[in-house]
């Protein structure tokens, strides 16, 4: 999934897109960089009950399915993360 947000712009309200360690681990990146992220669970949990997790689109069932399982176990999220553009 391909997904934009401003960084900071998280209100303390679950506004931010994206969960804040997520955040903090892309600082410093450049555009064309590739990083790999770790998310722990306790980050993970935290992150869906606030709903700031990047979900699979409606028509990805495979996603989907497989995004709801993720949380029936003790799982640590793997980002692979692009930058594309930064304005």
């Amino acid at each position: 999934n391909e997904l934009a947000w401003t960084v900071g712009e998280y209100d303390g309200e679950g506004s931010n897109p994206v969960p804040p360690e997520l955040e903090e681990a892309m600082m410093g990146m450049k555009k064309g960089a590739v990083r790999r992220i770790e998310l722990p669970s306790t980050a993970v949990f935290k992150a869906r009950n606030l709903g700031r997790l990047p979900v699979p689109a409606e028509k990805n069932k495979e996603g989907k399915r497989l995004f709801e399982r993720l949380f029936k176990t003790d799982a640590t999220l793997l980002f692979e993360v692009l930058v594309t553009r930064i304005k």
